[in-house]
């Protein structure tokens, strides 16, 4: 990469909401990370990442000896749809002070959480550019109308699939703009510390588990139907328990009805 013409290193600011678009963004963050002579990296923590029940998750970020310059507390507990509003309102109060603050050039923020919808209107309507992570996806329910609506309020994209690419375009994006890259995710995992999964299975289903003989479960709530939620749980495990194979059932994320 060329540096600009002023010699000014470029401010990126990356912005996470939780463990699972942390798996996302942290490739990204390493490779900001390791030309320090090009950019310069501001990590700002929202949402479930700084809640205990949900394992105070921004510590993954610190042991990858990341600085978390801002933390901020923005979720509204309820677990129900009001909650959820309240906790992108709540976080649109909160950014702009910090955006003012950092004054990026540029903000990165994946997906189609409630959260990084937040993160993006902000960013906008401050007039910093938006890099979105993983539009043009379709996956149903809202979450495909807060992904499309960062798609429009974002400048650049870096999509997972040619569908995903299509999609971006046929939602009028300029190609140009468009990078499709695959899933930043497969970084993470092909450059994994540890590789004996089977060690990890061990910790939770004990010593004695046996490759292939046990389930790993995880349901999150239909946000557009949460009013079925504990049924659709209900009926997840009975089926579970049909099966007879030792279960490590993961925490679902923090969504209304969950």
């Amino acid at each position: 990469m060329e540096k600009n013409g002023n010699n000014r290193k470029l401010r990126v600011c990356v912005a996470t909401c939780n463990r699972a678009d942390y798996s996302k963004l942290a490739p990204i963050m390493f490779g900001i990370k390791m030309e320090p002579e090009f950019f310069e990296l501001d990590v700002v923590v929202l949402g479930s990442h700084l809640i205990d029940d949900y394992g105070n998750t921004y510590r993954m970020i610190e042991q990858d000896d990341f600085d978390i310059n801002t933390r901020l507390h923005t979720i509204v507990r309820g677990e129900d749809e009001a909650a959820m509003v309240e906790s992108v309102g709540l976080a649109l109060v909160k950014l702009p002070d910090v955006l003012n603050r950092l004054k990026p050039d540029i903000m990165i923020v994946h997906g189609d959480r409630f959260d990084a919808l937040a993160l993006a209107t902000s960013a906008a309507l401050m007039n910093i550019r938006i890099l979105h992570i993983e539009g043009g996806e379709v996956s149903g329910t809202i979450d495909d109308s807060i992904r499309h609506a960062i798609t429009k309020l974002a400048h650049y994209h870096v999509c997972c699939t040619r569908s995903a690419e299509q999609h971006l375009i046929s939602m009028c994006e300029d190609h140009d703009r468009i990078l499709l890259a695959g899933c930043p995710s497969y970084d993470k995992l092909l450059s994994a510390k540890n590789k004996d999964y089977m060690s990890i299975i061990r910790m939770w289903l004990g010593d004695d588990v046996k490759s292939k003989d046990y389930i790993v479960a995880l349901q999150h709530p239909v946000t557009t139907d949460i009013k079925h939620s504990i049924k659709m749980f209900e009926l997840t495990l009975d089926a579970l328990i049909s099966f007879n194979k030792r279960t490590l059932v993961l925490f679902p994320n923090i969504d209304a009805g969950n």
